[in-house]
């Protein structure tokens, strides 16, 4: 396993001179200087006098903190009043807390009287949150009297050695599952001011007044400029600490931070109204409750009951993640927008040639039915255009080549064909027989034009493409009209068969008068359709995609439109990042395909996988129920996004190495994301006019200043084709009220 953070390209032997510090931190701490190592690499460069940020930083302030997964607790023994701490006790106390080191080193101030070392700690994933990092290294560092406390913020520097570095145990990993079970101890239980942001339990009318404050709009209001970059928002100014660049807000935890050489701190609305307005947590909750919320009412129950979460971005290996963020900046578009459109462009390029195993005598293709769900004007041409445009090239390059292997071939057949009319007219039937013999063999075998995309096919033409594209092909549309076909928009017959077969591999054999047979034994297609939501109506409400099970073979995204609050100058794409996921495809595609690659999972991925399916088998007849037979599938959607993530990683030879446990949790956190998705998806089944009216209704009055409106005044305020007399707007009124 690889994680990153910044190794200095420079390695001293002994402690760097004040004079050698500045230049040192902003040369670690670049952007461009981030590192991608093992245990084994890091441990080598540590004891070659290198030093290492453990965090990946943009730059060298603690606001520039990306993520991070290795963490170091420094250990001085620098108080005279507390015993001097030995590694072998500290080794025990780790062991004792459940959280293993995976390596130490003593620093270049070490020696017997004064023991001075470092210990690793490597978390079982990158932290991406700025409280969990807090949390994490307050919670090790308090492991320890013995150690500095003052290490602890996020820009941290940590020189290397010129003693030894020594592997404790490179496979050990701890979670925040561990670090919250000493944190949450007794003696941990006032450790850290990130514990609990309200200092006590808070309703669950709170709670709702929290989840849904529009906390981005408001800091807006009270910070001015930021920066958008993926999931969060970087403010210019900062309200808490009074310095720049210090505030950063996180859409899928409407949560603020700042990283205030002073303190850091953070939290939801009601801890940065407490810190900016010095209040009381009960005074806090009281403004937000009555001046931000609108008085004493009691909390409108939603009408949608779905906060869907965002893309798990960081469950995408580089470099896909790189690119998929560049494009969500470029075209101000959600990150959602991007990431199921790599993982449909990567199915494209492995499906038919992997199949990954779940278990012995089970195994699932790599191919993926993916539908993105956006608005007009969202912007999913120039999304969809990005991602594939590798897969375009390709086949072009592709078609060159053969087209020219194709007009030898048909040289061949006009010099064959010659040649029996030849022998025909001169009564040569045995030589003529020959030829022809001849000629069906190579008219047989003759070279095709690589075909890997199509758009808006028939059943009957998508079958045939398939037979000719040897048994895979992509069907990518930024329209929904392929689902019209396939429910008879020509020929008044729901056709779905093909489709059905070829998400599972399964024989297709198709027999017409007229036309040759075609067979295809293992068809493997993917389908990215990014459609408006009332071309859901007709694929939920179709009773035939439901019984047969087309719907449960789709995975649906729903991002949050941005619409309303895109910027024009927007960052271009790095050439290096777009050139880097290029070539990740080009490889991909480049992979042989005339036999079948199988993927194994290693022992700790089998187990997670196992526990994963325990965990939803057991929700099939509860919660998933709903779900029209999608939650039965979901298992089995999960390891093929699995395997396409391995595939990522280990682009020059998937099948050579093993599916690791890390790669297995990845792909559950992206299952998981298309299961939110998905219930809100089958929501929509059955929907009543009248709850649609009422969101119709609602979204018109919250755009408008006025507090008090007549029947009538509210009619003309949302006339539209659902409401064309004012009585029709009563039932949708009954529903709100």
């Amino acid at each position: 396993m690889k994680m990153k953070l910044h190794v200095d390209t420079k390695g001293f032997a002994k402690k760097p001179s004040d004079e050698d510090w500045y230049s040192l931190k902003h040369r670690l701490q670049s952007e461009s200087n981030i590192s991608e190592v093992t245990i084994e690499e890091l441990a080598a460069k540590i004891g070659n006098g290198h030093t290492i940020s453990p965090a990946v930083m943009t730059e060298t302030k603690a606001a520039d903190w990306l993520q991070q997964q290795l963490f170091m607790v420094d250990i001085d023994n620098a108080n005279d009043n507390l015993p001097t701490l030995e590694i072998k006790e500290a080794l025990d106390m780790c062991n004792r807390a459940n959280l293993p080191i995976a390596f130490y080193y003593f620093t270049f101030s070490h020696n017997k009287d004064n023991p001075k070392y470092r210990l690793a700690f490597i978390m079982d994933k990158p932290v991406t949150d700025p409280t969990q990092r807090k949390t994490i290294i307050d919670t090790l560092i308090s492991l320890f009297p013995q150690a500095d406390k003052a290490c602890n913020n996020a820009d941290r520097v940590f020189l290397g050695t010129n003693n030894k570095v020594v592997l404790h145990s490179k496979n050990a990993r701890i979670s925040m599952e561990s670090i919250m079970a000493v944190y949450k101890s007794p003696k941990a239980k006032n450790r850290s001011p990130t514990q609990n942001f309200t200092g006590r339990n808070r309703s669950k009318e709170t709670d709702m007044l929290v989840r849904d404050f529009d906390f981005f709009n408001y800091l807006k209001e009270r910070n001015g400029e930021y920066v958008i970059s993926g999931n969060r928002a970087d403010f210019v100014k900062c309200e808490v600490c009074g310095a720049h660049h210090n505030l950063r807000y996180y859409h899928d935890t409407n949560t603020f931070y700042c990283f205030s050489d002073k303190g850091e701190v953070g939290g939801d609305i009601i801890k940065y109204i407490s810190i900016t307005e010095e209040l009381t947590m009960i005074e806090a909750e009281r403004k937000l409750k009555y001046e931000l919320c609108g008085g004493d009412w009691q909390t409108p129950i939603p009408l949608d009951n779905f906060r869907l979460p965002e893309f798990p971005i960081n469950a995408l290996p580089s470099p896909v993640r790189g690119f998929v963020q560049a494009v969500a900046e470029n075209t101000e578009t959600p990150v959602d927008m991007a990431a199921v459109s790599a993982l449909a462009i990567v199915s494209t390029a492995v499906q038919g040639k992997y199949e990954i195993e779940g278990k012995p005598g089970y195994f699932e293709p790599l191919n993926q039915y993916i539908l993105l769900i956006a608005k007009s004007g969202e912007r999913k041409s120039a999304i969809v255009r990005a991602m594939s445009k590798t897969i375009y090239q390709y086949e072009k390059e592709e078609n060159k080549r053969r087209q020219q292997k194709i007009d030898e071939e048909n040289a061949e057949l006009y010099i064959l064909k010659k040649q029996i009319e030849q022998f025909k007219k001169q009564n040569k039937n045995e030589q003529a027989k020959i030829l022809v013999g001849k000629y069906q063999k190579l008219e047989r075998n003759k070279t095709k034009l690589l075909r890997l995309i199509a758009d808006n096919a028939t059943p009957e033409a998508l079958t045939s493409l398939l037979a000719e594209c040897g048994g895979t092909l992509t069907v990518l549309s930024t329209e929904g009209g392929f689902f019209d076909i396939l429910a008879g928009q020509y020929s008044n017959i729901v056709s779905i068969d093909t489709v059905l077969k070829a998400h599972d591999g399964d024989p297709i054999r198709v027999d017409r008068k007229g036309r040759e047979s075609e067979s295809i034994e293992k068809p493997a297609l993917t389908m990215f359709l990014s459609v408006q939501e009332n071309v859901l109506d007709g694929l939920l409400n179709n009773e035939v995609f439901q019984s047969r099970g087309l719907t449960a073979r789709i995975l649906f995204s729903k991002p949050t439109s941005k619409i309303g609050s895109r910027k024009f100058d927007t960052p271009e794409i790095p050439p290096d990042t777009e050139k880097s996921y290029n070539d990740l495809i080009m490889t991909l595609l480049n992979k042989p395909n005339a036999v079948t690659l199988i993927l194994k999972l290693d022992t700790e991925a089998y187990e997670a996988y196992k526990k994963f399916f325990d965990k939803v088998e057991g929700k099939l007849t509860d919660s998933l129920e709903i779900l029209e037979g999608w939650g039965r599938k979901l298992v089995g959607s999960t390891l093929r996004i699995a395997g396409i993530l391995h595939c990522i990683k280990n682009s020059n030879s998937p099948s050579k190495v093993k599916v690791t446990e890390q790669t297995i949790k990845e792909a559950i956190r992206i299952g998981k994301y298309f299961l939110a998705h998905a219930k809100y998806t089958f929501s929509l089944m059955g929907v009543d006019k009248a709850t649609q009216g009422a969101k119709h209704i609602l979204k018109r009055l919250s755009a408008q200043s006025k507090t008090e409106l007549t029947k009538y005044e509210i009619f003309r305020l949302c006339r539209s084709r659902m409401f064309k007399k004012t009585d029709d707007i009563l039932p949708s009124l009954d529903t709100l009220l």
